[in-house]
């Protein structure tokens, strides 16, 4: 004869959790249960009895205490705090169209981006990527069209692939 009963509330082992289910039939080791949670329906041949006398007890504070007494009393637990962050950070590493705004306008002359690019690399700029000229051609290129007048680059009027700075 089966231990339980239809009815009964008992937690049934999906994989590696313990989901609360009713009992809906009883067969030779095998249960019919719907998951009080979701509402579905399954089999299972692993229940467990849910043991009412284990429920924790919850503190309530008695009608003279104040909420902020009884949590004194009670052991709380401190989350370890947050490692101490660095007061200075790291300088951020300036793009190489930031570099070729101000290299444009230290220098005063049209530069190409074969040149920008080399003498960005004099300042210590590392390249990323394999075209590092043709990247910054386009971004050149897309700064002149979203800005407009407003961008830091315009065309060389005596030098043709060469920019200067838009003063």
């Amino acid at each position: 004869m089966s231990e339980f009963r239809i009815g009964e509330i008992a937690n049934a082992k999906v994989g590696r959790n313990l989901v609360e289910v009713e009992i809906l039939e009883c067969g030779e080791g095998n249960y019919k249960v719907k998951s009080i949670s979701s509402g579905r329906e399954f089999f299972t041949s692993r229940l467990e009895k849910i043991n009412n006398n284990q429920m924790e007890e919850t503190i309530m504070p008695e009608d003279n205490n104040t909420i902020a007494e009884v949590e004194t009393n009670a052991e709380v637990e401190t989350p370890n705090p947050a490692p101490e962050c660095a007061t200075v950070k790291p300088e951020k590493k300036k793009s190489l169209l930031d570099l070729a705004a101000k290299i444009l306008a230290d220098t005063g002359e049209a530069l190409n981006c074969k040149e920008l690019v080399a003498k960005a690399k004099e300042t210590g700029w590392e390249s990323t990527g394999k075209t590092p000229e043709q990247t910054l051609y386009s971004g050149i290129f897309r700064e002149m069209n979203t800005k407009g007048e407003a961008s830091r680059f315009k065309k060389s009027a005596e030098r043709k692939g060469s920019f200067e700075a838009n003063a």
